[in-house]
């Protein structure tokens, strides 16, 4: 849709509010064209979200056409409550009033899509929070205004009749699934970018626009009293705040803007639930019971806000120590590991043991890179690896001393050190099979057996020292020093 056609749309709506905020068509005719300007903008909405998504591909095609679903939904209510509220007001509840309901599910669906390429590390150390953990905060900051507004709500509820109290429960559910659906969108905004960005400030502004004439028709509805003709003004201007957000591009902000951590958003309305309660407690001497049922479904949410936080550490704390004692590359261990375990099964003097060291040395790498590339270089690498961890045991170290060094600590030292070191160069000599080739390669290698005598590093000394005798005979080379 061009800029044009975004222009004329306004204005045209600008026109239709402005019309019914005079006054000048009387009451009837007012409410009519309020009713058919919301379905009209919920229908040019949804048609630009599926011409703008068929114009896309991958998730900006699925957001754009869960947001038609959404648009379709509300116009289909829409237009069966103005038929309702025109012909037929006593029917209730009706169809109009679950198809709103859709608004807000198919909206959220919209905003896991459009918000899905986000979930990734940001400036190389950040890493952006779990889309459950921002929906469990977005729920528990509702479910904490339901709390506080439960007892006044509870008494509006029990002094109406059997109908308005139906009226009130059905227009409060998706009036309060909007604020819910809005809180999310913040929090996702704040979470991940640092504020809002389109097309998210659309989203939100039409979003809130829906939920005021929502809120200003529950209210109406609470008092037994008339809505104002200024009640429809979000029904008809919030589907065209929500169209402009289709052409929005997806874009991030163009300067890079601090984002700000949630670590607080559950607490603090957990917090006030809880002193709010107190007081009512001690004030009345006796809590209504919904009020603690509101409680314990805040305190379930934090709960499991809790739990999947901490999992999230644990998760973390393992990828860390997994990262800082592996080879990226290769999977196998790094020095320092190497270091500490040798140093380890060295000190052991209760219960001594032989212990062995093979340094392996791949023959003639920097060709394999020079030739091939460095993608191969790193193909071979992982596969030799690979190979080699098949072919010790879960008590032997496999470890990457750098470039293409490898070095394996046995403990405890094969019976056969030949047999072993045979098995390990038979491992580096298969060929290694690329996309349009194959590449053989080759190791030296030297194996020592070490005594109590030796250091961590001496040891090292002595397997690499063995390794560059076999070197030195040539290619594919092996050195044994018992």
């Amino acid at each position: 849709m061009t800029v044009v056609n975004l222009a004329t749309v306004a204005v045209v709506s600008a026109a239709a509010v402005a019309l019914v905020l005079s006054g000048a068509l009387g009451t009837a005719v007012n409410q009519l064209v309020a009713d058919v300007t919301g379905v009209s903008a919920a229908v040019a909405a949804a048609a630009t979200f599926w011409w703008t998504g068929w114009r896309r591909a991958g998730d900006e095609r699925r957001w754009r056409w869960l947001m038609v679903l959404a648009l379709a939904c509300f116009a289909t209510a829409h237009a069966l409550w103005t038929w309702y509220r025109s012909i037929d007001p006593m029917t209730f509840p009706n169809t109009a009033n679950a198809l709103y309901l859709g608004l807000p599910l198919f909206s959220f669906l919209a905003l896991l899509v459009l918000t899905k390429e986000d979930q990734r590390a940001v400036d190389g150390h950040e890493v952006a929070p779990s889309r459950v953990v921002v929906v469990l905060d977005g729920l528990i900051i509702a479910g904490s205004v339901l709390a506080l507004s439960w007892k006044v709500a509870f008494s509006v509820i029990r002094q109406a009749d059997a109908v308005r109290a139906g009226r009130l429960l059905v227009v409060a559910s998706y009036t309060l699934a909007d604020l819910v659906l809005i809180t999310i969108v913040v929090l996702f905004a704040i979470a991940l970018y640092g504020a809002l960005r389109f097309p998210l400030v659309w989203l939100v502004a039409g979003l809130v626009a829906i939920d005021a004439s929502d809120s200003a028709y529950l209210y109406a509805i609470a008092e037994h009293s008339t809505p104002p003709i200024v009640a429809d003004v979000g029904y008809m201007v919030g589907p065209i705040l929500l169209l402009f957000a289709a052409p929005a591009r997806n874009q991030p902000p163009p300067r890079a803007v601090p984002r700000t951590p949630l670590l607080l958003v559950p607490y603090v309305p957990f917090a006030v639930v809880c002193g709010w309660t107190l007081f009512t407690t001690i004030s009345t001497g006796d809590p209504h019971v919904g009020e603690v049922y509101a409680l314990i479904g805040v305190v379930a949410l934090v709960v499991v806000r809790q739990l999947i936080t901490l999992r999230q550490l644990y998760s973390a704390r393992w990828q860390l120590s997994y990262q800082a004692n592996h080879d990226p590359l290769t999977g196998a261990s790094t020095r320092n590991v190497l270091l500490a375990r040798l140093d380890r099964a060295l000190s052991q003097d209760q219960q001594p043991r032989r212990l062995g060291l093979l340094y392996a040395d791949v023959d003639h790498f920097k060709e394999v890179n020079d030739v091939l590339g460095h993608e191969a270089g790193d193909t071979v690498l992982r596969t030799v690896v690979a190979r080699v961890r098949a072919c010790i045991r879960r008590t032997d170290t496999l470890a990457r001393m750098g470039g293409d060094e490898f070095v394996i600590l046995l403990d405890p030292a094969p019976e056969n050190p030949q047999e072993f070191s045979t098995r390990i160069q038979q491992a580096f000599d298969e060929p290694v099979h690329l996309k349009d080739s194959s590449c053989a390669v080759s190791a030296s290698l030297g194996y020592v057996e070490l005594d109590g005598d030796d250091s961590p590093d001496g040891a090292l000394a002595r397997a690499d020292e063995a390794m560059y005798q076999a070197k030195a005979t040539g290619r594919n080379g092996m050195r044994i020093d018992p």
